[in-house]
């Protein structure tokens, strides 16, 4: 009797512990399985998988009715990222010094399709950069206001207080007109003709520049000739609204920042340019390949990246210390892309074609 009572003890105590494991595996943060920072180093079964995509869901605000058409195609989306992610970092090896480059962030439950479709679109009507070329002065008119000098290791004007806040484009393809009016923005601090960085109107580039698109794309070279000829005003006077809408007239009196000087080139083969510019000069915005950072969480990019370009930054730095050189790259998908908003490139091989399309722009105020 006491031996089949410790049996019956036995036989539950058993289960229970069966069922605490299960509990564990299905639960248990994503990190214990060698993931690390939503990026993976192990392939997850599909018991793990289903889990991380509900926490992907609750994480991120997703409410999908269990088992509908739409439940399942974003979890067989996401598994594709999960899959594409673990092939992506292969390259990378275990020793990557930032850890894994790809993994689930909240693009995690788009097809590349959808993807390209809302975030990618914002490069069109791109002119000739060498025609830009040709159109720019680059003679003693331009004036570097840091002075030549020899480069330093590293630079990074977030720690300059000359940057406004990152933003999310949502799914307005104004990738150009954001990272345009943003260099605006700093530029106004570095050249003195603002104290402090004062927002200025991405809408309004969105809804006049002609030339452009608004948010089904355009192209960053463009936008600097139309605010070298217009200025912008600020942007409380003329608010984002993520939506192409028809030209505004201000008629209060405002003040006016105002492209004085702008040049578009082609840096490939000649990125040193590109530091020299970011060291004595200030911010740029850049043409770029953004295809792969659908799965991007952090780290340095230096594989899986074409030049074939769809999508403008502005590049705020670069570090030369350590094994891989890179760029800092400030994007416009909110801040819980990548780092805080951030992502770095390899410096030195034109990685996601970076060194394509690179705009420069000095700017002063007029009332």
């Amino acid at each position: 009797m006491f031996i089949q009572s410790m049996n019956r003890l036995e036989t539950t105590k058993m289960f229970g512990y069966i069922e605490i494991m299960m509990f564990i595996i299905v639960h248990l943060p994503i990190n214990i399985f060698g993931l690390h920072g939503g990026a993976f180093g192990l392939k997850m079964e599909k018991g793990i998988l289903f889990s991380e995509f509900h926490k992907f869901a609750a994480q991120h605000s997703r409410s999908y009715l269990y088992n509908s058409s739409e439940f399942l195609s974003r979890f067989q989306a996401f598994k594709d990222s999960v899959k594409r992610a673990e092939l992506m970092n292969l390259p990378y090896g275990k020793d990557e010094k930032f850890g894994p480059v790809f993994g689930i962030n909240k693009f995690a439950d788009l097809t590349p399709a959808e993807f390209k479709a809302k975030y990618l679109s914002g490069l069109k009507n791109r002119r000739s950069v060498l025609k830009f070329r040709s159109s720019f002065r680059t003679d003693g008119n331009f004036q570097s206001p840091v002075g030549v000098k020899s480069l330093p290791v590293s630079v990074d004007w977030r720690t300059k207080s000359v940057l406004s806040p990152v933003i999310d484009q949502g799914g307005c393809g104004a990738c150009w007109a954001i990272s345009t009016i943003e260099t605006m923005e700093a530029m106004s601090v570095i050249l003195n003709e603002t104290k402090t960085v004062n927002r200025l109107s991405i809408q309004e580039l969105i809804d006049c520049d002609e030339e452009n698109k608004g948010c089904e794309g355009g192209d960053i070279c463009q936008a600097a000739t139309w605010s070298q000829m217009h200025g912008i005003v600020p942007e409380k006077n003329y608010p984002l609204t993520r939506k192409t809408g028809t030209c505004k007239e201000i008629s209060e009196p405002v003040t006016k920042v105002k492209v004085t000087y702008s040049k578009c080139d082609n840096f490939v083969g000649d990125e040193e340019k590109i530091l020299e510019t970011l060291a004595n000069h200030g911010p740029v915005m850049a043409a770029v390949d953004a295809t792969t950072w659908h799965n991007y969480v952090g780290g340095i990019i230096r594989f899986h990246c074409s030049d074939v370009i769809n999508h403008a930054v502005q590049i705020v730095g670069y570090n030369l210390e350590g094994d891989v050189p890179y760029y800092i790259i400030r994007n416009s998908w909110g801040t819980d892309f990548g780092d805080k908003g951030y992502l770095y490139l390899r410096y030195g091989t034109n990685i996601c074609g970076v060194a394509k399309e690179i705009v420069k722009l000095s700017v002063s105020t007029q009332q």
